[in-house]
C-alpha cells in the first residue's frame, strides 16, 4: 500500500534558474538526487516532482544541489523539515522563500546591528533589585530625526546575539534589520534581563500553590514608573500606548497578557508566545472582566510540540476575550505543527507578530488567510491553500474534516449553531485557528 505524491512549487524569482531538488527521508537526504529533481510544467507553470510513498510520513527540504544551497526563510534562518503524512493531500503546492547561499550574500550588511547594554544595573525601586537593560536601535536612528515605536521584551539574555547566554537566541536585531530593509519601518527594542532566581516570581501576576511567585504587578510597576519614563527621556520614542509594545514567551508571555489586560493604557499591543497559562485560572477571570475596549491588539502563539495543553489553553484565552466582546481583528492566534518551546521558534515568528500588531504602519505577511461564513447558503469558505481543515464544536470535538482536494467549502447543517473553531493545516506547517459563529 502507498500513495503517489506530487510536490509542486510556484515558479517565482526566488526559485531562480538553478535546478531544484527534493532531499528527503526517501533518498537518505541526498541534496542532488536526479530522481528527485523538480521539472517545469508548461501547462500551469509549476515546478514538480512526483514519487511513490509507502511510508506513513516523509520529511523533506528543497535544495539547489547542495546543503550550502538549501532553502531557508526570508531572513536566511534554517527551516524545519517539511512533512507529508498519510492522509494528507497527495498534491502539495508550496513556495520557496529564500536560499542559504543567497541570504548569506546580504547577511554581512544586515548584521551591522546597533545593540548594546544601555543600563548595566538599573535600580528597581519597587523590588529593591538591580537589572541589566539592553537596547536595539533601528538602522536609521543616528541619521534621522524621527520618533519610533518601542518594543519592551522580557528575557533579554536570549534576544540578541550580543547577549551572554548559553541558550538559543531570538535574533531580534537581525529580524528587525531585515524588516527595515524590506519596508523602511523601524522600532526601538528595550530588552529587560530576567532576574535568574527571581524570574518566576516577577513574571507571575498571581501566586501559584506549587511554585509561589506573584510579583508580576510590582515588576510591571518598575516598567511603567521607572523604565519607560527613562526610555522616553533618553530616546526619540512615540510614548503613546498604541506605539508601546510588549513581547514575551513562556512566563514572559503570561506577564505580557496580564500587562495587556491590566495596563492596556500603557502597553497597547502585546504578543504572548507560548504563554504559561497553566500558572493559574486567575488570568482567565481577569480576561473575562477587562473592558473589551481596553486592549488594543494581541497576538497569541503556540506549537504542537510544546504540550498537549498549549492549544486548549490558547483557545480558552482566545474564547474568553472574544466572548467578552473583543473584536476578532484585535486578537490573532497562530499555532504551528513544528512549534517547540524554544527561542528559535519564537524568533522565527517574531516578524509576523510585529507586522500584525503594527498593521496600521506595515504591510501584512504574505498569505494571511481569510475565512468567511455565508449565513444564507450556510457555507463556510476557506480562502487560502490548505492541506486539511477540521471544524470543532465548542467542546473541542471534531465534527467535520476536509482536505483541499475535496473542497474548500464546508456545508453547515442548520442545527450546527453557535461557537465553533476552524483549524486549517497549512503548507508551511502552520495551523491557523479561527473562531467562527455558525
Amino acid at each position: 500500500m502507498g500513495n503517489w505524491v506530487e510536490i509542486c512549487v510556484f515558479a517565482t524569482k526566488e526559485t531562480g534558474p538553478d535546478p531544484i531538488y527534493l532531499a528527503s527521508s526517501l533518498n537518505d537526504w541526498q541534496p542532488n538526487d536526479p530522481a528527485f529533481r523538480l521539472r517545469h510544467d508548461a501547462t500551469d507553470g509549476f515546478l514538480k516532482v512526483k514519487f511513490f510513498v509507502s511510508a506513513r510520513e516523509i520529511a523533506f527540504k528543497f535544495t539547489k544541489g547542495s546543503w550550502e544551497t538549501e532553502e531557508v526563510n526570508r531572513r536566511g534562518q534554517p527551516l524545519a523539515n517539511r512533512v507529508w503524512r498519510q492522509g494528507d493531500d497527495p498534491k502539495m503546492v508550496l513556495h520557496i522563500e529564500n536560499w542559504k547561499d543567497e541570504a548569506a550574500q546580504i547577511e554581512t550588511h544586515l548584521r551591522q546591528i546597533s545593540v548594546s547594554v544601555w543600563q548595566e544595573a538599573m535600580w528597581m525601586p519597587t523590588l529593591n533589585r538591580h537589572r541589566k537593560i539592553w537596547v536595539y536601535l533601528p538602522p536609521d536612528y543616528a541619521q534621522s530625526h524621527k520618533r519610533y515605536p518601542v518594543v519592551y521584551m522580557h528575557d533579554a539574555q536570549n534576544l540578541f546575539d550580543e547577549a551572554a547566554s548559553p541558550y538559543q537566541k531570538w535574533e531580534v536585531g537581525q529580524t528587525l534589520n531585515w524588516l527595515f530593509e524590506a519596508t523602511g519601518w523601524g522600532c526601538i527594542v528595550i530588552g529587560i534581563e530576567h532576574g535568574n532566581e527571581y524570574r518566576l516570581a516577577e513574571y507571575s501576576p498571581f501566586p501559584n500553590p506549587n511554585h509561589g511567585g506573584g510579583e508580576g504587578d510590582v515588576y510591571l510597576q518598575f516598567l511603567i514608573e521607572t523604565l519607560k519614563p527613562a526610555v522616553d527621556e533618553q530616546f526619540r520614542t512615540l510614548p503613546q500606548a498604541e506605539h508601546s509594545l510588549m513581547v514575551g514567551s513562556s512566563m514572559g508571555g503570561l506577564i505580557s497578557i496580564y500587562a495587556a489586560l491590566q495596563y492596556g493604557n500603557v502597553f497597547g499591543k502585546v504578543a504572548a508566545f507560548s504563554p504559561s497559562l497553566w500558572w493559574g485560572h486567575e488570568v482567565y477571570a481577569l480576561a473575562a472582566q477587562t473592558p473589551y475596549d481596553f486592549v488594543h491588539k494581541m497576538v497569541l502563539l503556540g506549537g504542537e510540540k510544546e504540550s498537549d495543553e498549549m492549544l486548549p489553553d490558547l483557545l480558552a484565552m482566545y474564547y474568553t476575550l472574544t466572548d467578552n466582546g473583543y473584536f476578532e481583528h484585535k486578537i490573532h492566534l497562530d499555532f504551528y505543527q513544528d512549534g517547540t518551546h524554544t527561542e528559535s521558534f519564537w524568533g522565527r515568528e517574531f516578524e509576523k507578530a510585529i507586522r500584525w500588531l503594527m498593521s496600521d504602519q506595515l504591510p501584512p505577511m504574505p498569505e494571511e488567510s481569510v475565512t468567511t461564513f455565508d449565513q444564507e447558503t450556510r457555507l463556510l469558505h476557506i480562502h487560502k491553500p490548505f492541506r486539511k481543515a477540521e471544524l470543532l464544536n465548542s467542546y473541542g470535538k471534531i465534527i467535520y474534516k476536509i482536505t483541499q482536494t475535496e473542497s474548500s467549502v464546508i456545508p453547515i447543517p442548520a442545527h450546527w449553531k453557535g461557537l465553533h473553531a476552524l483549524k486549517c493545516f497549512l503548507f508551511d506547517q502552520r495551523i491557523e485557528v479561527k473562531k467562527v459563529w455558525l
